[in-house]
């Protein structure tokens, strides 16, 4: 089940998903302030942002959404302001490729909440010691690992062509990043 917030259910046209991301909100016609917002949640409809500044209702802004590594542009329209600083945003303008990505995006969202829904059914039927065997059994590791390959994997730098299931490093390497504060 999506999660969904109160009152303002009843007029959304489709499901949203708790997501986090990254936003950056221009006002249209643009006064040249860009204000950086944190996704809560998302829909094929619009999203929920939080906005470290008040936005205003009916306001029209260019929305630069990013989740992961997945980024696109929409206009949006204010809808809702709830605590302050949260927005609720109805997207009005999207290019196709925009709502590609979009509708991508919403469709992994479905499936992990989905898995979610799934490991805590499994986890509620069945007691602590049970769960803790299952675990060690990998077999609900193998579950998650089968659907997302790349959990438990660390990508090699140097051979970005390697098979990511075939590399699963068994002891963890420190990440060390070498700085040159005076070059």
């Amino acid at each position: 089940m999506a999660e969904r917030t109160s009152k303002h259910a009843d007029r959304r046209r489709s499901t949203r998903f708790s997501c986090g991301g990254q936003a950056k909100v221009t006002r249209l016609p643009s006064n040249g302030i860009v204000v950086p917002g944190t996704l809560r949640d998302l829909s094929l409809h619009g999203c929920c942002l939080e906005t470290t500044l008040p936005v205003d209702d009916g306001m029209r802004a260019e929305i630069l959404v990013r989740v992961n590594t997945a980024s696109f542009r929409a206009v949006g329209e204010v809808k809702g302001i709830r605590r302050g600083a949260s927005a609720g945003v109805e997207f009005v303008q999207l290019s196709a490729g925009g709502k590609d990505l979009l509708a991508e995006l919403v469709e992994e969202l479905e499936r992990l909440q989905a898995l979610m829904q799934k490991l805590r059914s499994a986890r509620r039927q069945m007691d602590a010691a049970s769960f803790r065997r299952e675990m060690a059994s990998g077999k609900l590791a193998g579950m998650m690992s089968q659907r997302f390959p790349i959990l438990g994997a660390i990508l090699n730098a140097d051979s970005a062509e390697s098979d990511v299931a075939g590399e699963r490093i068994v002891e963890p390497q420190p990440l060390v990043i070498s700085v040159d504060l005076f070059g």
